[in-house]
Parts: C-alpha cells; structure tokens; sequence
C-alpha cells in the first residue's frame, strides 16, 4: 500500500479514525483502518469529488435520544444522511453517486459478536434510504481491512490485515459489482 501514496505525490492525505468522515473537494487521498467499523465511500463522477466515512455503530437510535452533532459519524445510519446530505448541498445528483461498502469484520474483541453484521446491515439500510447505488463491497470476513481512498478518481484499494496479508497484494475494486484485481495490473 505504500507505493499507493507515490501515485499522487502532491494531493491532500487524511487519515480517519474512528467517528469522522467528509466530503473532500479537493482531490485528496483518504486512508483508514477497518475492523468491525465500516466505511462507506462516495463518489460524483459528475462533479469529480467525493466523501467517506469510518463509523463505529450501526443506528444511532439505539445509543442517543438526540442525536449530537459531533457524533454524527459514530453511527452508519447517522453518517450516509450526514454524507448523503452534504452531497446535496453541494448541488450533487444523488442518482449519480456511486457508493463503495467497507468493513463489518467479525468481533475483534469478546462481546462484540454481531457489530460488524449489523454495521453492514445498517449501511445498506441508509443507502437504500437515501437510493444511493453500492458499486462494490469487500465486508465481512474475520481479520481488518486497510483502506486507501482517492477523493477525485472514487478509486479505493484495500488489503487484509493480519499474517496471512503481510505479503498479499493490495485489490483495486471495480465499479462494476465485487469484481476485484489486484493493484498495478
């Protein structure tokens, strides 16, 4: 995944963590780490920007009676309105948009059995909500997933984390479905 950050030498970089997320404008190369998280990239090829989110909880009704602000990216359901909402004040067609689903590994930790399950769940819920169209998806599975998001082109790499990925090579998704190759070819 390092030879990713030499593609675009001179763009923007932003690392997400956990409960925040945005719309970038400017082309800028957005990373994070997923476990049970998810996140879910937008794209306009229209406009040529788009945003991505890292959210740790499904729906936000099932922790908060008001919703706070600031907590907006805590929650999946919470972060698809926040995004699919900034979108549209930007004068973003919604029917454009392509959307990329992330994460919902199995429990990392004890107790947190189902997170990830219903973190995807949620997502597509919202997307569904919001008739936001999911171009491809890498969820699920039992280990953590590295991301790399490119805000201008809508390109997003991903590669396992764990032993088994230390030298596997990182996948590019495609737009079309779940159809994935592996970066550079």
């Amino acid at each position: 995944m390092r030879e990713l950050v030499n593609l675009y030498p001179d763009l923007d970089s932003v690392y997400l963590l956990v409960a925040q997320g945005g719309v970038f404008e400017r082309p800028t190369m957005v990373q994070t780490v997923l476990g049970s998280c998810v996140s879910v990239a937008f794209f306009s090829r229209d406009c040529g920007f788009g945003g991505i989110f890292h959210a740790l909880l499904p729906r936000s009704a099932d922790y908060e009676k008001v919703l706070l602000p600031g907590n907006r990216f805590r929650y999946v359901d919470a972060a698809v309105d926040a995004l699919a909402g900034a979108l549209s004040r930007r004068g973003v067609d919604l029917s454009e948009v392509e959307c990329k689903v992330f994460g919902g590994a199995g429990a990392l930790f004890q107790g947190e059995a189902g997170v990830g399950q219903k973190n995807v769940l949620a997502a597509y819920e919202a997307l569904a909500r919001h008739r936001l169209r999911v171009t491809a998806s890498h969820v699920g599975g039992d280990r953590g997933r590295k991301l790399v998001f490119f805000s201008h082109t809508g390109e997003v790499f991903v590669k396992y984390l764990g032993p088994q990925a230390a030298s596997g090579p990182s996948c590019r998704l495609e737009d079309k479905g779940r159809r994935r190759r592996a970066a550079g070819k």
